[in-house]
C-alpha cells in the first residue's frame, strides 16, 4: 500500500510544480503507484496519464516497471525527459511552466463591457471550431462544458471562451480576433480562476514556455508562474 501522507509530503514541498498532481489526489481520481520521500508516481484514471516527480535516479528505476501502457505522461524534472520518451516511444512533447492562483481570496473579477456566462453542450461545436488549438474533437469540448467553461459575451454575441482540460488544469482560453486586446482574455482568467475555487479546484494551468503573451497574460492577472518546468510526452 502506497502512503497518501508520504506522497503529499512529498508534492507539497514544491506545491505549485505539482499541483498537477495534487489535484487529482484531491478530486479522487488518483491511484498512487509509488511514494517516497524522493518522488511520486500516481496515474489519473480520469486523465489516463502517468504523472511523476523522481528526485534521484532510485526513485525512477523503482518507477518505471510500475507504468504499463504508458501512452501519455506528465514529467517534473528535465534530466529523465529523453529517457522516458525513448523508452516509450514516444514522438510529442510539450514543455511548460506551471501558473497557479497562490492567493487566499480569489481574483477580483475584471469589467470589460461585457458579461461571462456558463456555456452548455450546445455551444461544443462552436467552441471546438474556434478553438485555434483544436484537438480532441467535438466531445472532448462536450466534457469540457461539462467541467464548466465560461464564454464571454459583448452586446449579446460571444467573443471568447475558457475552461478546463480533463486533468483538471484551466486551459482552452481564446479571445475572437476582433475582440482582442479589450481585456476580455484576463477577464476569462479570472473567471475560470474563480469557478475553480468555488468548486474547491486547484486553479492551475500550464503555459508553453515560449509563449510569452500567455505568461504576461497570466502574471497581469496575479498568477504565479512556476521557475521550474515540467513536461508532457505523448
Amino acid at each position: 500500500m502506497v502512503c497518501a501522507e508520504t506522497a503529499l509530503a512529498f508534492l507539497n514541498r514544491n506545491k505549485l510544480l505539482y499541483l498537477d498532481m495534487l489535484e487529482p489526489i484531491r478530486r479522487g481520481s488518483a491511484e498512487l503507484l509509488y511514494a517516497a520521500g524522493d518522488g511520486v508516481l500516481l496515474y489519473d484514471r480520469l486523465a489516463e496519464v502517468y504523472m511523476l516527480g523522481a528526485d534521484t535516479r532510485p526513485a525512477l528505476d523503482a518507477m518505471l516497471p510500475l507504468m504499463t501502457g504508458c501512452t501519455i505522461l506528465t514529467g517534473h524534472q528535465l534530466w529523465y525527459k529523453e529517457e522516458l520518451a525513448a523508452r516509450f516511444g514516444f514522438q510529442i512533447e510539450q514543455i511548460c511552466y506551471q501558473s497557479a492562483w497562490m492567493e487566499a481570496q480569489p481574483p477580483a473579477l475584471l469589467p470589460f463591457g461585457g458579461e461571462l456566462k456558463l456555456l452548455d453542450r450546445s455551444w461544443a461545436q462552436w467552441v471546438y471550431d474556434h478553438y485555434s488549438h483544436a484537438f480532441g474533437g467535438v466531445e472532448y469540448m462536450e466534457g469540457a462544458m461539462d467541467r464548466g467553461m465560461l464564454g464571454a459575451f459583448v452586446n449579446g454575441q460571444p467573443a471568447g471562451f475558457a475552461g478546463f482540460h480533463i486533468e483538471g488544469a484551466i486551459g482552452m482560453l481564446e479571445v475572437l480576433p476582433a475582440y482582442r486586446r479589450q481585456g476580455i482574455g484576463e477577464a476569462l482568467l479570472r473567471g475560470v480562476v474563480s469557478l475553480a475555487l468555488s468548486r474547491d479546484q486547484y486553479a492551475y494551468g500550464q503555459v508553453f514556455i515560449d509563449n510569452f503573451p500567455s505568461l504576461a497574460l497570466q502574471r497581469r492577472a496575479g498568477m504565479t508562474v512556476s521557475e521550474d518546468i515540467l513536461f508532457w510526452l505523448f
